[in-house]
């Protein structure tokens, strides 16, 4: 009762300390910043059932955004604020995942404090954009999972958390088709992480499929695991489509037409588009050498407002060796927690070189930045016992803290001077 209790204050202490870093200053650019302006028309529409007219991406973020305008007005507030409660959910789904992975409280605050100090997550989660709702709600379907899926979880609280964990995956899917890739990845893994366990056990290979008594879901088959997961997270996402059978300007006709919708996105996907001025390959996102500027204003007084969509430079380069270094001393020690967050890492980001997207942005990155967080906390995880890790452990999310507010009035459109803005191009491609 006492852990429960100790575990909920953390929960809830991690949520508000999440709040009171995302809300400051929510509604200080009341205009539509960079995709805003796509995202939230299409929000309207949504709202008054008018017309489609962002086709090639699902709905659920544009409802949710559309549910903001409802209830707190067509304002930047009504944009902004549901991303910013979904983004403070998900970031205590990072620290359960982290707190499972690591087998540690300390080490799941550790990586909340890398991830709200990422300059990137905070700069997201304060717009009105698809990826602001797609990351927390794949970082809770998680967390749900992983609960489920506990040694000491009877069968039926983890069927009812496989089925909430479904229903949030087949939500983020609905924001932005990217969650069901990586749940897919995720899902090839597990298969084979379970027929290996069935091999090393000498048991049967219909085992994998059809056996219990694993050390993950051990009252569940992982056929069971995948309906109780699996069907609700496609009612939930073909249930997002629901207002499209509404539209007053080419409504679609019922389930099938739904079905056949999925084509028309994909279509639209995979189409050649034009240049843009913020695109950049999927090589250069973890050396950051594209950041993008969601808002950038003069004032009338001469001085700019600017939101910059940065990764923290400390942490994303220092990311880059934590990565190599994490990787190769879970093979050495066969750390089975550094060497499978290290692979989520590559798999996160590396899927972006297969997929048939013609141009690519930084914040398709958003992802595996998160991820990274928890590389470097694995990797901080593996250092020799003592002072060198006590030291990494207080001073690196210190050091980033530090660097989060040198950057902090580019995070916040704080009224600058006239020139204070170039003192964050660190690099001549920040321009």
């Amino acid at each position: 009762m006492k852990d429960t209790l100790r575990l909920n204050t953390f929960y809830l202490c991690v949520f508000g300390v999440a709040c009171l870093i995302l809300l400051p200053g929510l509604t200080t650019i009341e205009t539509l910043v960079f995709d805003e302006t796509h995202y939230v028309p299409a929000s309207r529409a949504v709202l008054d059932l008018s017309v489609n007219n962002n086709t090639e991406h699902p709905l659920f973020a544009k409802e949710m955004i559309a549910a903001g305008i409802s209830v707190f007005g067509d304002s930047a507030l009504g944009w902004r604020l549901p991303g910013v409660l979904i983004s403070a959910l998900g970031m205590v789904a990072c620290f359960e995942i982290a707190r499972r992975a690591f087998g540690s409280v300390s080490y799941a605050l550790f990586t909340c404090a890398l991830l709200l100090t990422n300059i990137m997550f905070v700069v997201q989660a304060r717009t009105a954009m698809l990826d602001t709702y797609t990351y927390p709600l794949l970082a809770i379907s998680i967390a749900l999972f992983m609960s489920a899926g506990d040694e000491k979880r009877g069968l039926i609280s983890a069927s009812l958390l496989l089925i909430l964990s479904g229903t949030v995956l087949g939500l983020a899917a609905g924001a932005k088709w990217i969650a069901g890739i990586y749940a897919f990845i995720a899902l090839i893994a597990l298969v084979f992480q379970r027929v290996g366990r069935t091999i090393a056990d000498g048991r049967s290979p219909l085992a994998a499929l059809f056996g219990g008594g694993f050390q993950s879901f051990p009252r569940l088959s992982m056929i069971g695991a995948g309906l109780l997961f699996g069907i609700p997270s496609l009612v939930a996402y073909f249930a997002t489509f629901l207002p499209t059978l509404y539209w007053a300007q080419g409504p679609i006709d019922g389930l099938f037409g739904i079905i056949e919708f999925q084509f028309t996105m994909l279509d639209r996907q995979t189409m050649p588009l034009a240049d843009n001025a913020y695109e950049s390959v999927w090589w250069s996102w973890p050396v950051m050498l594209e950041p993008i500027w969601y808002e950038f204003k003069t004032i009338e007084a001469g001085g700019h407002r600017a939101i910059f969509y940065i990764g923290n430079p400390v942490m994303y380069w220092t990311g880059c060796v934590a990565l190599i270094a994490t990787l190769a001393e879970g093979i050495r020690r066969q750390s089975a927690t550094a060497i499978r967050i290290s692979f989520a890492f590559l798999a996160s980001w590396l899927i972006f070189a297969v997929l048939p997207k013609q141009i690519g942005f930084l914040f398709y990155y958003h992802g595996s930045a998160m991820i990274m967080c928890f590389v470097i906390a694995s990797g901080v995880q593996l250092l020799p016992k003592g002072r060198i890790r006590s030291v990494t452990f207080w001073g690196f999310p210190l050091i980033c803290a530090a660097t989060f507010l040198y950057f902090l009035p580019i995070i916040y459109a704080v009224e600058m001077p006239r020139h204070q803005w170039l003192q964050y191009i660190w690099l001549k491609s920040w321009t």
